[in-house]
């Protein structure tokens, strides 16, 4: 059967508007501009594109609805660079008590979503890969010791052996601390995790733990009063968003931020815009395997879902 397109012309002549257009239940597809006359183009394998009449559009895409994101709260969504997987948490009443789950890919996008093998039992969530995808971070509740009752979170680390996953286990001081240790980021050279220990401002600031143990604290513009919970660093480690909550010049909630390193410092986060971030939360920032996409969690209505944006429209072209 041939390709059938489905042209519909839409014009946005105002700010802070949502234009949302559902095709298909695969993909649906949010346009953001100040003045934007744009066409979309429907039922193409299974997907849906939006073609632009302008420069200045952010192509936010809700991930595959009906699949990844349904009405339960999908969270923290990580694709696997070793074979397109999308790995992610979800939840029904409590953000504490959310399931790693994995949809392995298929050519209209992703099959129907199974338990990780590894959860299920625990408070699981925010999975994040190494760059090679040999290992895999994730924050849980679950105790150290088998037969033991909950804990608070920590960092856990599972490696990949073939085509299976070993047993989960909770790596040592420094990555872990006596504080709560949440939502790591995983470079070439370091792990990069989120926790309010004492060093820093006792909220949840940005660590960085190389493979020596050196441990960095950041000061100011990365940390400060406010809380850093969620970090995404780049593999080369030259830039990062991060999330900041309740920020005074944000839109409310979480916000995701942009900051670039110069081989020196770091910049001052830069809010990246009522395109991305809403009054609600924005969180679990990750980038697809072939670079091309961040993806991050978005709640505007009455659950979390998936929602990714190609990654040139927020770094210029840069990765």
């Amino acid at each position: 059967m041939g390709v059938t397109r489905t042209w519909l012309p839409c014009t946005r002549v105002q700010t802070g508007i949502i234009i949302e257009k559902t095709v298909l239940n695969a993909i649906s597809v949010r346009i953001f501009a100040a003045a934007v006359t744009f066409q979309f183009v429907g039922n193409i394998s299974g997907e849906a594109y939006a073609q632009e009449k302008t420069e200045d559009v952010l192509r936010v895409e809700l991930v595959s609805q009906g699949v990844i994101s349904t009405d339960r709260n999908e969270t923290f969504s990580a694709e696997n660079p070793s074979d397109g997987s999308l790995w992610f948490s979800v939840y029904d009443n409590s953000f504490s008590a959310q399931t790693i789950m994995v949809a392995r890919p298929v050519k209209s996008g992703w099959a129907t979503p199974t338990v990780a093998p590894f959860s299920g039992e625990w408070g699981d969530q925010a999975p994040r890969f190494s760059p090679d995808g040999t290992e895999l971070f994730f924050t849980s509740n679950r105790p150290r010791e088998e037969g033991g009752s909950r804990g608070d979170m920590n960092i856990w680390r599972v490696v990949r052996e073939g085509d299976s996953w070993i047993e989960p286990e909770q790596p040592d001081s420094p990555l872990n601390s006596e504080a709560k240790d949440i939502h790591s980021s995983v470079t070439r050279e370091a792990v990069w995790v989120a926790s309010n220990r004492e060093r820093g401002y006792r909220r949840s600031d940005i660590y960085r733990i190389d493979h020596d143990g050196t441990t960095t604290h950041f000061s100011a513009p990365i940390n400060d009063e406010q809380s850093q919970p969620d970090p995404y660093v780049s593999a080369d480690e030259t830039w990062m968003i991060l999330v900041i909550t309740d920020h005074p010049d944000g839109h409310g909630g979480d916000d995701l931020y942009l900051s670039r390193f110069d081989g020196e410092s770091w910049s001052v986060p830069t809010n990246l815009g009522p395109e991305i971030n809403t009054d609600e939360y924005e969180y679990g920032q990750t980038v697809s395997g072939d670079g091309e996409y961040l993806y991050f969690t978005s709640r505007p209505g009455d659950s979390a879902d998936v929602y990714r944006v190609p990654l040139s429209d927020l770094l210029g072209g840069g990765r």
